[in-house]
C-alpha cells in the first residue's frame, strides 16, 4: 500500500512545523485495556483484532504559530510521545495522546491551557549516533526514557500495517469537559524499518500502560519526517 496524503486541513493553520528524525513503536494490546484511556466520543481503533499503543519520538523544528513570524531555535523541541490510535464516532481516525514529553515550557503551558494536552516539562533531547538516532527524556520525578534505534530499508509497500500506524490526520483531545478534534497534514512519509537498539522507560507505566514494554515492540518504523500543520478540525 503505497503512502498516501493527508486531506486538506478544513481551516487555516494555527500552528507549522518540520517534524524530523521520527521514530515510531507500536505495540499490541487488547482493546479492552486501553478504552478507558481515550477521551469520551472515541475509542481504541483495531487491526488484525488488536489496539495499538505507540512510543512516538521526534523532533519539532522552524516551528511558527501565525501570524506571527518563525519562532527560529526557540521554535525548536524534542517531544517524546505515549499515544494510542483511536477512532472516533464519526469516524475520524487520529491519536489520543497519554503523555508529551519536552524541554520547551512554553509549549508546556499553551498546551495545556489552551487544547488540554497533556504535556510534561522534562529534560529532553535528540541526536545522531553515527547511523543511529537516539532520544532521551527525564522529568523531575525520575519518569524518563531512553530510545535508540538504527533506521534500515523501506518498508514494504504491500504491507498494510505502517500505513495504518501512521496515517493519522488528527488527535483526539478532552478539554473542559468534551473531546475535541485537532486536524494534521504531512506530506506522505518515507518509511523505513528500524531496529531497536536500546529501549528503557518508564513513560509507559505512567500513562497507565504497565508492563507494556517487558516485551519487544510490535513494530518499529523510522522517518525523517517532513512538514507538519495543524487546524481546528
Amino acid at each position: 500500500m503505497s503512502p498516501r496524503a493527508a486531506p486538506p486541513l478544513p481551516h487555516h493553520p494555527v500552528t507549522f512545523h518540520r517534524q524530523r528524525d521520527v521514530i515510531l513503536l507500536h505495540w499490541r494490546v487488547e482493546p479492552g485495556l486501553v478504552a478507558p484511556l481515550v477521551p469520551a466520543g472515541c475509542r481504541p481503533e483495531v487491526f488484525d483484532g488488536s489496539a495499538w499503543v505507540g512510543l512516538v519520538a521526534y523532533v519539532f523544528a522552524d516551528s511558527t504559530v501565525p501570524p506571527l513570524p518563525p519562532l527560529g531555535r526557540l521554535g525548536t523541541m524534542v517531544e517524546i510521545v505515549v499515544e494510542i490510535l483511536t477512532v472516533d464516532d464519526r469516524g475520524r481516525r487520529g491519536i489520543a495522546h497519554r503523555s508529551i514529553d519536552t524541554q520547551h515550557l512554553p509549549a508546556v503551558v499553551a498546551a495545556r491551557l489552551g487544547i488540554g494536552l497533556p504535556y510534561t516539562p522534562a529534560r529532553a533531547g535528540s541526536r545522531w549516533l553515527g547511523d543511529e538516532i537516539a532520544y532521551r527524556s527525564r522529568r523531575r520525578t525520575g519518569v524518563g526514557a531512553r530510545l535508540r534505534v538504527l533506521p534500515g530499508g523501506a518498508v514494504s509497500p504491500a504491507d498494510p500495517l505502517p500505513a495504518f500506524l501512521t496515517e493519522r490526520w488528527g488527535v483526539h483531545a478532552r478539554h473542559l469537559g468534551r473531546t475535541s478534534w485537532w486536524r494534521l497534514e504531512h506530506p506522505p512519509w518515507a518509511l523505513r524499518s528500524a531496529e531497536v537498539v536500546e529501549l528503557d522507560e518508564t513513560l509507559l507505566a505512567a500513562a497507565g500502560l504497565a508492563g507494556l514494554a517487558s516485551r519487544p515492540p510490535d513494530s518499529v518504523l523510522f522517518t525523517p519526517g517532513g512538514d507538519v500543520r495543524y487546524s481546528r478540525g
